[in-house]
This record gives structure tokens, sequence and C-alpha cells, in this order.
């Protein structure tokens, strides 16, 4: 059976993620997206900044807030199914199926993705076709691999290898963005130019391929992982937007990419690492990583088998190590302790990993063996003089194609196809596109529907309502993630907010503007004084030839009032 621990601790785990994937703003969750032609002010920087120029906007952000909780499995459907299920006996009134409940997490395993998007208040604004934003994001990607399901769900079978590849990413960081659209006829380009502050990051990536095997001789493997911890940091990335005007038939057509080449670079002595140095120490225990460290962690599995349970043994069964690495060049340096060498690492790549100082944790999990803690000579300050961890991130990079059409003052409908150039950092490589409703017919009120398939949430429905009070607009939206109902959602987001908003009326050329009052017979009077001036000036012999001013007859009929010069 499936205990009630068991489910605890999934509940946990998908209880420590409390934002989902976010759209930026709440009208845009209410659409569920669609928004590439139709975001305008401020709230169009990250989706099309050619907007900008396109619907000339001033607008303050006043209130921006989003919540939401997503994971890649559980809804409350599935989540009834299988509390307290029994997935052995399929006699039993409780029986699931093993391979159902495998299906649920679309091969992935155990996924978690987290991500926060906060606009700073009164510091998000555009006027005419400029814009100031500036943004905090943090995006979290985090789980558990599928081998682990494999090995949890349906055992280790013999002689093949459970791969436990893992990943996990952490990343905050603070978006300043200048944003400029310029109009042409017909159509409006713009871009965003973005300084990126790296606030925070942390990453754990797999040295070697980690698995699990078995084989005669039992229960075996071995899994190697490099923590990467990185605070303060800096980076550029660049927006760039395409969109149309909107045609008589009310038609738009909109084409962005978000963060194209945006990267941070990690430079580990960032001025705000250096302030908050102290406080890191004080804080973070042995966890805590100095400038230029890794934490390395290899977890073995040794000949596990049943015999070896009941057994006493001098050496353990499952055990974990753990201490903090520097790459170093050994070629020169005979410095190192020998008592340290058997702790040096070769990576593929051909870098030394070698202990930089500190405890050296050699853990038993399984077995007779005492926990060993031993201190290593602390390398740190010899190292660090000559040695630059630097590393850099990518941003998320999106494309965005997007397409609308208004009908008159009743409603606006909206589609797009977005999609990732990577699989982290709250993007997905898959396509996603969606569908948005908003119904204007309704005085100062709006409603908003939208509908998603594919991308990280597979599908989503979502809701949302705005409210216009002069030149205050409020906002507030919902969707479900993962589902099109409340039961079979396996996630939701919420946003409200609060925007003043004024649209810059474009100055219209009045038709009228060059007026010409002149007689109803104007252009017999032009004609006459034309014949009379070039007599006058002989030009072209005109005093030699004879021309009757009678045979011009007036012309009939005609306005006495001309439009422009004609």
């Amino acid at each position: 059976m499936i205990s009630n621990k068991l489910i605890g601790i999934i509940g946990i785990l998908l209880g420590s993620i409390v934002f989902g994937q976010l759209n930026q703003d709440a009208r845009m969750l209410g659409l569920n997206g669609s928004y590439t032609t139709i975001a305008r002010g401020y709230q169009c920087i990250g989706v099309n900044p050619a907007n900008l120029a396109a619907y000339n906007y001033h607008s303050v952000n006043l209130l921006n807030l989003n919540l939401g909780l997503s994971n890649n499995a559980f809804s409350l459907t599935n989540y009834n199914a299988i509390n307290g299920a029994n997935l052995e006996d399929t006699l039993s009134f409780t029986y699931y199926p093993k391979s159902q409940f495998y299906e649920m997490f679309g091969g992935e395993g155990i996924r978690l993705k987290q991500s926060l998007n906060l606009p700073f208040p009164i510091l998000n604004f555009s006027t005419k076709r400029f814009a100031l934003t500036s943004n905090f994001s943090s995006n979290i990607d985090m789980g558990l691999p599928n081998g682990f399901l494999d090995l949890l769900l349906f055992g280790n079978p013999f002689g093949s290898s459970i791969s436990i590849d893992m990943a996990q990413n952490s990343i905050i960081t603070q978006d300043i963005g200048l944003s400029y659209g310029h109009s042409f006829n017909g159509f409006s380009i713009g871009f965003t130019l973005k300084y990126i502050l790296g606030l925070f990051y942390m990453g754990m990536k797999s040295i070697e391929t980690p698995f699990i095997n078995t084989d005669i001789a039992g229960f075996t493997g071995q899994n190697q992982y490099l923590i990467k911890q990185a605070i303060g940091g800096a980076g550029t990335g660049l927006d760039l937007g395409f969109t149309t005007h909107e045609s008589k038939d009310g038609y738009r057509f909109g084409i962005s990419v978000i963060n194209f080449l945006g990267k941070v670079e990690w430079t580990q002595k960032h001025f705000m690492r250096k302030s908050l140095e102290s406080t890191l120490e004080a804080n973070a225990g042995n966890f805590y990583l100095r400038a230029n460290e890794f934490m390395y962690v290899n977890m073995v599995m040794d000949s596990v088998t049943g015999t070896s349970f009941s057994q006493k043994s001098g050496d353990p069964l499952i055990y974990y190590e753990m201490y903090k690495v520097m790459p170093v060049d050994l070629g020169g340096n005979s410095s190192f302790s020998s008592q340290d060498s058997s702790l040096i690492i070769l990576l593929s790549d051909g870098t030394f990993l070698y202990p930089s100082g500190g405890k050296y944790e050699l853990i038993d999990l399984l077995g007779d063996q005492d926990s060993i803690n031993t201190e290593i000579t602390d390398y740190y300050a010899l190292m660090d003089s000559s040695i630059d961890n630097s590393f850099s991130t990518r941003q998320p990079m999106y494309l965005r194609l997007g397409m609308s059409r208004r009908w008159e003052e009743q409603a606006i409908v909206a589609a797009d196809l977005v999609t990732g150039f990577s699989n982290n950092y709250g993007s997905s490589s898959a396509w996603r596109a969606s569908l948005g409703v908003e119904i204007i017919r309704f005085k100062g009120q709006f409603l908003r529907l939208g509908y998603a398939i594919g991308g990280i949430t597979k599908k989503s429905m979502s809701l949302g309502y705005g409210k216009k009070i002069g030149p205050l607009h409020l906002d507030i939206g919902m969707a479900f993630n993962g589902g099109f109902s409340i039961g079979t959602a396996k996630g939701f987001n919420i946003a409200m907010g609060l925007t003043w908003q004024m649209e810059k009326k474009r100055r219209k050329i009045n038709k009228n503007f060059f007026v010409i009052a002149l007689p109803e017979n104007w252009k017999y009077m032009l004609k006459i004084n034309l014949v009379h001036e070039l007599k006058r000036q002989d030009i072209f012999g005109f005093s030699k030839t004879k021309i009757n001013p009678n045979s011009i007859q007036p012309e009939t009929g005609q306005n006495c009032v001309c439009n422009g010069l004609g």
C-alpha cells in the first residue's frame, strides 16, 4: 500500500513550491498567455516591446501580485485515487495499477518548477514610446529522476542499470530594462536592453552518469554530484519585437524574441557576495561555499544483498561522502598534503578537483562503520589567489508568435504560439498554443477566458476580470494548470494588478485643414488669367498666336470648396 507517510512526503515536496509558473500580469493570466499582440504600456515589456509604439500608452504599475503552485503529476483527482491505494494485490478493493501510477509523471520523474515574477511598483512605467522596467524573478527547477520511480515501483531488475541522473537549479535575478518602440507605416518594431543583476544561484549536476545496478554480486551503484553556488553576478539581455498595426478588419500580427543571448556571469567576487559574506558564513554552516568552492557529493552502494543486511561488516554498505573542492592544476604544485591526495577527483574533461579545506565527511547509511569526520588542511587561501571559478548561466529565451482580432467594441480574440530554447529555469522547448477571449462590450468592465495546450503546464484553463475606473485599471486572473477543471488541475495561479493607464491620442490630420474658397467658375478664370499672363511674358511666342478667350468655356457644376491644394 501507499502509506500516508509517503503521501505526506510528496505533499511536503509539493508544498515547498509556493509559486508556480507565472504569467506576467493579471490580464495576461486571464487570457492564458495570449498576449503577444495585445499587451500594452509597460506590460508589453517581456512580451513584445514593439507594442509600445503600436498602442502608445502612458502606464504606471501600482500593484502586481502573482502566486501559484504547480507540479507534473498530482491533481486532486489523482491524489484521491492513490491515497491509501494497494499497488500489489490485484484482488484488493483499493487496487491501483502501478503502470497507471507511473504514467501520471509522464516519464519526467517528479518535477517541481517554481517561477516568480514581481514588477516593482512605480519603477515599471511607460510614456509615449519609451518604458523603464525593474523586475524581480526567481526560478527553481527541482525533483527526483525517472529512475527513482522505476526503482520505487518496479524494483531493481537483474542485469540492467537504472539511471538516476539528477540536475537541479535555482536562480534569482533582478532585471532592469530600457525599452523603445518605433512606428512605421503599418507596423512597429521595438527592443528592450536589459541589465541583469544576479542575486543567487545554486545548481546540482551529475559528474558522471549515475546508476543503480543489480548483478550476481548484489545491489551496487554510484552517484557523483557537483554543487555550484554563487551570490552576486551581472549580465545583459535583449528583447526584440515586431507587430503590425490594426487592419481595417481588426487584425494584428506579431513576433518577438525574449532574452535573446541573455546570460549572467557569476564572478564569485561580486560586491553583493562581499557584503553578505559574514552573514552567509555564520548561518549556512558546513554547506557554506566560499567564492571559488564547489561541493562534491558521492553516494555509493556496495554489493548490498539480503544477507549483508543481517550480517555485521567492518565496511559500510551504503554511504555518502561530501566535502568542498576547488579546481586546480596539480602539475607544479607540491604543497598539497599526501594525506588528502586520495580525495583528488579527476573529471572527464581533465579537470582536477582538490579538497579546499574544512571537513571531509563519510556518513554511513547502512552497515557497521561509524561516520567519519576528518579535518582537511585548509588550502583555500593558497588556491584562492590563483583560481577564478567564475561561470555563466543562460537566461531562459523564448520565441513568441501571436495574432489577434478586435470586433469593434465587442470582443478581442488573441492566439499565441510560444516555445523556449531550453528546459530549465521555468522554460520548455515544447511548443505552447494558447487562445484567449476578452469581452469588452460592457462599459468599464472586461471578462476574460483562456485555454492553452503544450509547454510545461500541458493544458490549462484561465478566467479573468477587469474593471476600469477612470485611468485606474484593476485586473484579477486565475488559471488551472495541468487540466481544464479544479479536479484535474495539477496546480493553479492567481494574479492581481492595479495599473494607472492612459492612452496617448494620436494626432489626426484634418482633411479640411487647407480650405480655399473659390468662385464657382474658378477653373474658367484660371485658364483666362493663364493665357493673358503667357501673352504678357511672351513665352513660347504667344504674342504671335491669336487666342480667342471666348473659345474657353466656363465649366459648370464645380464645387466651390477645394480640399488640400487640389
